[in-house]
């Protein structure tokens, strides 16, 4: 029993480790982690931005929009990645067999199949989360009048911009270009589409 539980406890504590791995080494789960997060911050931006344009700026507001906008995002990338990521490989595995006239679906290649449709699905759905919380800390700590509402909104975009600025610098590294100018070129994405949403927000107001 001690062994089984040594096992699970090993197996979560690895699990972290091994997402950065994959994220890392893996091109579809870092393609994967790289569209979601910047969905992610991106759609946290527009929420923020359409609130300022309110009379009444309610820190609650933006918490339970951004998390349930979050929570929408990821549930949609991840099972909407299992099911095409899924359908691909058993396509794929099934191509296999018709050419090698054989069963595979024991094989070690469908296992690891398996386990990188579900590797996959799972940065899809996390990946908004991830680059959800650290925006979104500020309007937590307004809500409970620890800081001013003005302040959390300055903090707020700050982060959103230096989450983008690190998703940039990340695939800058991937492609092996200029990281920093690659970050730029992504804080360039934020500031436009933040822009366009304000003036939109405020001329629709």
């Amino acid at each position: 029993m001690s062994n089984k539980k040594s096992l699970n406890l090993r197996s979560i504590l690895s699990f972290p480790i091994r997402i950065i791995y994959e994220i890392k080494h893996d091109e579809y789960v870092r393609r994967a982690f790289a569209n979601n997060a910047f969905d992610g911050a991106l759609t946290f931006l527009g929420i923020l931005m359409g609130n300022l344009v309110l009379d009444d700026f309610n820190p609650s507001v933006v918490i339970k929009i951004g998390l349930s906008t979050c929570l929408a995002i990821g549930m949609s990338g991840s099972f909407g990645r299992f099911l095409s990521e899924r359908a691909e490989r058993k396509h794929a595995l099934r191509q296999l067999e018709k050419s090698m006239l054989t069963d595979l679906n024991d094989s070690l290649l469908a296992e690891e199949g398996k386990n990188k449709t579900f590797m996959v699905s799972f940065i899809d759905g996390i990946s908004p989360a991830l680059a959800l919380i650290f925006p979104v800390f500020p309007f937590f700590l307004a809500n409970s009048n620890l800081i001013s509402n003005q302040f959390s909104i300055v903090l707020s975009f700050i982060m959103v911009i230096l989450v983008l600025f690190g998703l940039g610098v990340f695939l800058g590294k991937t492609s092996d270009e200029n990281a920093f100018l690659y970050g730029l070129g992504t804080v360039a994405v934020g500031f436009f589409t933040s822009l366009i949403i304000f003036l939109s927000s405020a001329y629709l107001d």
